[in-house]
């Protein structure tokens, strides 16, 4: 009988000492892994041929074509720092692709490039042209229609910008919203002397704005050359993504 007792009292201290045992109740931490930005979309895809340009241009087929510079914020460019030009709102409008202009925007990517063509006993016909890709669509519409606003703006207004040797001037005329392109024509001078009108032009495109630049010194030359090839490049992003 005393062994017997002896196994239940055995028995009875380990289940209590199973029974007893802490559960631990503290929370698992899991640590998931960061989600990886978007890959840089490649933008030069959507920017135009020289064989487009001259079409649009009906500039001829004796052209050039640069390189399509691509990157992040840092492609823009800086020819116009913040306190070398005034006034500073009208900077967009005067000159193309300004890292000033897009600074406090969330810009992702962008593409450049230029082009020059025209006939061979004649003035050239030059473009530069960019495609900045914003985070969103909202970004970008937001943008636009805050750009818009600032060349109505600026229509009428006279850029004046400081540089080593002399200053330069540009005049602000024409701007028009049409068809979603916003447009103005410049007329650039340095030292005194006056330089060929330039036509400016901006386009939305889901998440991106088109930044266009035209000069065409010919005297036929037609008055929205801007706007067909911004008009081009919008539909290019449109139907090719």
């Amino acid at each position: 009988m005393s062994t017997k007792l002896a196994a239940t009292a055995c028995a009875c201290l380990v289940v209590a000492g199973c029974a007893s045992a802490p559960v631990d109740n503290r929370p698992v931490v899991r640590i998931a892994e960061a989600a990886r930005p978007a890959p840089m979309e490649q933008l030069g895809r959507f920017l135009p041929t020289s064989q487009e340009l001259a079409t649009v241009l009906g500039a001829g087929s004796n052209a050039f074509i640069g390189q399509p510079v691509e990157g992040g914020p840092e492609a823009l460019l800086r020819t116009v720092a913040a306190g070398q030009a005034a006034p500073l709102d009208c900077v967009g409008t005067a000159y193309r692709l300004q890292k000033v202009t897009y600074d406090g925007s969330p810009v992702r990517s962008v593409a450049t490039n230029s082009w020059a063509g025209g006939s061979f006993d004649g003035p050239p016909v030059t473009g530069f042209f960019g495609v900045v890709q914003m985070a969103d669509p909202a970004a970008a519409q937001t943008f636009f229609a805050e750009s818009s606003n600032r060349w109505q703006q600026c229509n009428g207004q006279t850029v004046t910008r400081e540089q080593t040797g002399a200053g330069e001037i540009s005049r602000i005329a024409d701007v028009a919203f049409e068809n979603g392109v916003t447009r103005a024509t410049v007329l650039h001078a340095a030292g005194g002397a006056p330089a060929a009108t330039a036509q400016r032009a901006i386009a939305l495109a889901g998440d991106c704005i088109v930044d266009v630049e035209i000069t065409d010194p010919r005297p036929d030359a037609a008055s929205r050359q801007a706007v067909g090839v911004a008009d081009l490049i919008a539909d290019k992003i449109t139907t090719q993504r």
